[in-house]
């Protein structure tokens, strides 16, 4: 299976969502690799410290630019799960990450530029679907909402995303902003890997929500 983490708008948490996946996917049994196709190499960063730090799992990453197309159809009959990070941009990697991929999954954060920046990867999409005549299977979340209540932004963006829902429709699990992504983050662990004194109950459902609705099953370690 194919899973590529994507948006052409940067700063959405697109890595933090993508090794978290991976890392949840390592601890439920199955056999994953994380491509970075970010010049930035942020998720090649994480999971260098996570081998640093003989982390158990361990988790493969490699990164792939340019023409990546092939080598990732060929990866993907080699793993159970791969995982690619895509650059917050507009590229040849993300094109070809989505014409390939079995899911494309992208973050939204609650703010108006990103509400501006929908038609931009709605129209990415629509192109390389009528260039591979192939429809892309896209769904977006919202990413790093806020953890007050009393803030609405989280709704309205929910709102404008119904004007994509034949592209992308608004998938139901929230991802809140919340510290314990980034202790997980700085030692290559995903939230779900935290020691107790560290974890936060509520980032851990939030992720096996995610997960959940990625992959239509139950999240369990082995």
């Amino acid at each position: 299976m194919l899973i590529l983490i994507a948006n052409e708008k940067g700063g959405v948490g697109k890595t933090t969502i993508a090794v978290n996946l991976a890392a949840m996917c390592r601890l439920a049994g199955k056999d994953v690799l994380l491509v970075d196709t970010d010049r930035q190499e942020s998720a090649n960063t994480w999971a260098a410290m996570r081998h640093e730090n003989e982390v158990k799992p361990s988790i493969t990453c490699v990164s792939k630019t340019g023409k990546v197309g092939y080598d990732l159809v060929n990866l993907a009959g080699k793993y159970d799960v791969v995982i690619v990070d895509a650059g917050g941009r507009d590229s040849l990697e993300m094109r070809q990450s989505l014409a390939i991929c079995d899911t494309c999954i992208i973050p939204i954060k609650p703010a108006q530029f990103d509400v501006w920046s929908l038609s931009r990867m709605a129209g990415l999409i629509r192109e390389v679907a009528e260039r591979t005549e192939r429809p892309v299977n896209a769904m977006a979340f919202i990413n790093g909402a806020s953890p007050n209540p009393s803030v609405r932004e989280t709704q309205e963006v929910k709102e404008a995303l119904k004007d994509y829902a034949d592209l992308f429709p608004t998938m139901e699990s929230v991802v809140t902003e919340r510290i314990a992504f980034r202790k997980a983050s700085r030692d290559g662990l995903g939230v779900t890997e935290l020691h107790p004194s560290l974890a936060d109950a509520k980032a851990n459902l939030e992720m096996i929500s995610l997960y959940q609705e990625v992959f239509h099953e139950k999240w369990s370690t082995k």
